[in-house]
């Protein structure tokens, strides 16, 4: 396909759609990226029902702003979302709730691939179509694709019955940690102080500021209340990073190796023989930190190839482009018949 038709440019979108966070990404056909846009993630799950409305917002900005870039003659030939919660138990009802946002946009159906961020994240990593991708942002999960075809999963179940190793696992660890510290029926540990300052009290002695209920576990679950609306785990990822921030501390440490063995465990079992490479992504995962760390010097010692994706787009971009590339031959071969 030429990127004119008519005197129109032709683009396409792709779109790494997380739970906590959405990037977006418009090229034309043949070239780099000329407008990009971010906003809320677009889990239905751990997101809320507003998800998909956010995502559409999101989608409008980005169309604005490759208009800006390209002329407002721009038209879109594909578009390629990898959406967290996107996997074959909801794949049908996300596809369905997103085609109907885009075409308000002008964008219609069947321009538009929904496929989960796995995948769009596994073949950001350019290891070919066979390996592992262990995934451990907002949830956690690992996938051995074959052919680009997931043949094995583990975890990814959400945060009510596992995501062992994501953010909102580790968030709601800590804070295990730090009411059992409070009430007596734990160890005594530097979470609970780094945790009042996320949280701006003085957990420890209720003292400095003055405890607004006379009760440091009061604090506690007070301030929760108020931070992590009903519906929402998400947010409970804001606490992710504070194990790591005193790796010295017993209760913390216990949280980062349980982390860091399960992933090497699960890559362990999904790929016993040490064949396939591993991609590495999410915000646990791919960004520097103890568990990363750990997890690093953990696979290499054992042989394994591993890459590391900052995010999921230019997986999607990949998918966007074969998907504009199909419709054209389809279109071409109908012309010529």
């Amino acid at each position: 396909m030429d990127e004119t038709t008519q005197g129109a440019r032709i683009a396409v979108i792709a779109g790494d759609v997380g739970a906590t966070h959405a990037r977006l990404a418009l090229a034309p056909l043949g070239g780099g990226v000329v407008a990009e846009a971010t906003g809320p993630g677009g889990n239905l799950r751990s997101s809320g029902p507003a998800a998909l409305d956010h995502l559409q917002e999101t989608v409008r900005a980005v169309l604005d702003e490759g208009r800006r870039q390209l002329g407002e003659d721009l038209r879109i030939a594909g578009v390629a979302l990898g959406i967290s919660g996107a996997g074959p138990a909801r794949a049908a009802e996300v596809h369905r709730a997103v085609s109907e946002r885009l075409a308000d946009l002008g964008i219609p159906a069947e321009r538009l691939l929904v496929t989960d961020d796995l995948h769009t994240a596994f073949l950001s990593g350019g290891v070919g179509d066979d390996g592992l991708l262990v995934l451990a942002g907002t949830g956690a999960v690992a996938v051995r694709f074959r052919d680009r075809a997931a043949i094995a999963r583990r975890d990814g179940m959400g945060w009510l019955l596992g995501d062992i190793g994501s953010a909102v696992w580790l968030g709601r660890r800590t804070l295990q940690a730090v009411a059992a510290d409070l009430d007596g029926r734990g160890r005594r540990t530097l979470l609970t102080e780094r945790v009042g300052d996320l949280l701006d009290l003085d957990l420890r002695d209720g003292l400095l500021p003055p405890s607004p209920t006379g009760d440091p576990r009061q604090d506690l679950i007070r301030a929760l209340d108020e931070l992590l609306p009903a519906g929402a785990p998400a947010a409970l990822g804001r606490f992710a990073a504070v194990p790591g921030s005193v790796p010295e501390d017993p209760a913390a440490r216990e949280i980062l190796d349980t982390a860091a063995r399960h992933v090497r465990d699960t890559v362990r079992a999904l790929d016993p023989e040490v064949e396939l490479p591993v991609v590495l992504a999410g915000s646990v995962l791919a960004t520097p930190g103890p568990i990363r760390e750990e997890v690093l010097t953990g696979l290499r010692a054992e042989g394994r190839s591993v890459a590391t994706v900052a995010d999921a787009v230019p997986g999607a971009l990949l998918l966007a482009r074969e998907l504009a590339a199909g419709a054209a031959a389809g279109a071409a071969a109908g012309a010529d018949g």
